[in-house]
C-alpha cells in the first residue's frame, strides 16, 4: 500500500475478550437475568438497605440491588466478601418495580440464598452442629407461626391489642420496648395502637346497618321497562322540533 512501509506499526494484533465469569452466569436460568443491567441506578436511588449501607460496603465494583445478585455470581457466593449479599435485602421489591429492564431482584435474591446455603452444606459447615437453647427471636418466630396460622388467634390477639395503649403514655406512643425487639423501638416510635380492631368495628357496623326488606329492594329491570316509554316520547319530541325548525326555514334545511 503506498505510503506505508515495513515496520510501520504493529505486525500481529491480539483481541482478548475478558469473561470474567459471565458465562457461568448465562448458564444459570434464573440468575442470568442481571446481565441485562444498563446501568442506570435506579434500583440504588431506592433501595433502603443501599441507603443506609453505602455503596462499600458491598466489596465490588457492583454496589445496591444489582450488585447483591451480579457479584456472587461474578466471584462466586463461596468469596466471603460475596456470600452475605444476597441477605443485603430486605426484598421489598422496590428495585424489581424501577428497573427499566425488569430484572426480578427478589427472585434472584432468593435463589442466590439458596445456593449460599447448599455451598455452606457441602462445605460441611452444619455437620455435627448442635441444637442450641431457644432463643428469643426463636420464640418471637414461632409464636408469629401460631398466631398468623389461626384465624381464631389472631382474633384474640387483635381483642387484647387495645390494652397495650396503657404503656404509650401521654404521648400516645411506645418509645421502649424490652429484649430483642427493643432494637426497634431504639430509632423509631410505635404509634398508638386503636381502640379497637377492624374486626369489632366492621361487626358494629354492620350490626347497626338499617336491614331492607323485600319491598325496599329496586328491581332495575322494572326500572328499566318504565323509562324505555319515556325515552321514546323524548326522541319523537326531539324529531318532531326538527323538522319544525327545518320546515320555517328551508335554507338552512339544504
Amino acid at each position: 500500500m503506498d505510503g506505508c512501509n515495513p515496520g510501520d506499526g504493529p505486525q500481529n494484533l491480539h483481541v482478548i475478550l475478558i469473561d470474567n465469569g459471565r458465562t457461568a452466569v448465562l448458564a444459570d436460568e434464573l440468575g442470568r437475568q442481571a446481565l441485562r443491567c444498563i446501568r442506570c441506578s435506579a434500583c440504588m436511588n431506592v433501595c433502603p438497605v443501599y441507603e443506609r449501607a453505602g455503596g462499600h460496603a458491598y466489596g465490588s465494583t457492583y454496589p445496591g440491588p444489582i450488585g447483591a445478585i451480579l457479584s456472587p455470581q461474578l466471584s462466586g457466593i463461596e468469596a466471603a466478601h460475596n456470600n452475605s449479599l444476597p441477605y443485603a435485602s430486605s426484598l421489598c421489591g422496590a428495585c424489581y418495580e424501577v428497573c427499566p429492564v425488569k430484572i426480578n431482584f427478589p427472585e434472584v435474591l432468593v435463589h442466590l440464598r439458596g445456593k449460599d446455603v447448599d455451598a455452606k452444606h457441602a462445605a460441611g459447615e452444619f455437620a455435627g452442629r448442635k441444637k442450641h437453647a431457644p432463643t428469643q427471636m426463636d420464640a418471637m418466630m414461632y409464636g408469629a407461626k401460631k398466631l398468623f396460622s389461626s384465624g381464631k388467634m389472631m382474633a384474640v390477639a387483635e381483642r387484647g391489642l387495645p390494652m397495650s395503649r396503657l404503656i404509650t403514655g401521654k404521648k400516645h406512643k411506645i418509645s421502649k420496648l424490652p429484649g430483642i425487639v427493643g432494637g426497634w423501638t431504639e430509632y423509631r416510635d410505635i404509634p398508638e395502637p386503636p381502640k379497637e380492631s377492624f374486626r369489632n368495628w366492621w361487626r358494629k357496623e354492620k350490626s347497626g346497618a338499617p336491614a331492607r326488606d323485600s319491598a325496599q329492594r329496586v328491581d332495575i329491570a322494572a326500572l328499566i321497562e318504565a323509562n324505555k316509554g319515556k325515552a321514546a316520547e323524548a326522541a319523537a319530541n326531539a324529531k318532531a322540533a326538527m323538522d319544525a325548525q327545518a320546515a320555517h326555514d328551508p335554507k338552512e334545511s339544504a
